[in-house]
């Protein structure tokens, strides 16, 4: 069973209440060639895990984008943590983003520095101490189930022991604010699993996850709040009142074929997000 969530305006749900970490009012983007979003409007509570949904191109990444402030409306306003879109100055952009970590679907790890280098690389651009840094680089690897092979470098790795490094370093610095771009789009459904349940229990210590996926499969099955995009348009944004079944697992469907794809084929992603 599920119901259909009021969107909220500015007046009646913006910075003012302090559940909502990220807000979208009336937001446009237009890149030069193409509209990328048309009037999109909702807010996120904090701790909500929220999963994005929708075709290739159909503008998932801009809004991830706008969340992090990569890119501004053209028209409307976008409100994460209180600050306004129309009102950011670059002086301000590094303070919004201590409170965002980013997880990408080609890992974006650096490929000439350990496990430990890679985690250890956001903490110093805020000035972390020596001593705090390698209790936080600890903590997350042990969170991740890789302070073993803190050593290794991305190479040595699996896909999926790759994406948890990333997860990982995205976690350091105990942002309010979990965006993941496609992070399993690379992966097998096993390891898919894994990452979605390191993700839930992330989502669980109280960070808000903002999951963007075309797999329908993991939208059906863990898709809490979804909230589905088209052509640059929130198609339906929906709210199971019921849990998902955690329990539920990808891997008792892996073997099953895709069901053939019919009617016109969806524009390539055009979109991109930037670290």
């Amino acid at each position: 069973m599920s119901r259909i969530l009021k969107t909220a305006s500015p007046k009646e749900n913006g910075p003012l209440d302090s559940r909502v970490v990220v807000g979208f009012y009336h937001a446009h983007l237009e890149y030069k060639d193409q509209m990328a979003l048309r009037d999109v409007s909702f807010t996120v509570d904090n701790g909500e895990f929220l999963c994005l949904t929708g075709p290739s191109g159909a503008g998932k990444s801009s809004i991830l984008r706008l969340i992090a402030m990569d890119a501004r409306p053209t028209k409307g306003e976008v409100i994460v943590r209180g600050m306004m879109s129309s009102k950011m100055s670059r002086r301000k952009i590094p303070t919004l983003r201590r409170e965002i970590g980013f997880v990408f679907q080609d890992f974006r790890l650096l490929e000439d520095r350990t496990v430990e280098a890679n985690v250890e690389f956001p903490q110093l651009v805020v000035g972390i101490g020596k001593a705090q840094m390698k209790k936080n680089i600890m903590r997350v690897l042990t969170q991740v189930g890789l302070w073993e092979k803190r050593h290794r470098y991305p190479r040595q790795l699996s896909g999926g022991e790759q994406q948890r490094v990333a997860i990982a370093r995205a976690m350091v610095n105990s942002p309010k604010i979990l965006l993941a771009d496609e992070p399993t789009g690379n992966l097998d459904p096993v390891t898919a699993q894994d990452i979605i349940n390191l993700l839930f229990r992330i989502n669980d210590g109280g960070t808000c996850v903002v999951f963007s996926t075309h797999d329908h499969r993991i939208v059906k099955t863990f898709g809490q709040r979804v909230i589905v995009v088209d052509d640059g348009k929130i198609k339906s944004d929906i709210k199971r009142t019921r849990d998902t079944n955690r329990n539920f697992s990808l891997t008792d469907r892996m073997y099953e074929p895709e069901a053939p794809q019919t009617g016109p084929k969806s524009r390539p992603e055009s979109e991109t997000m930037h670290a």
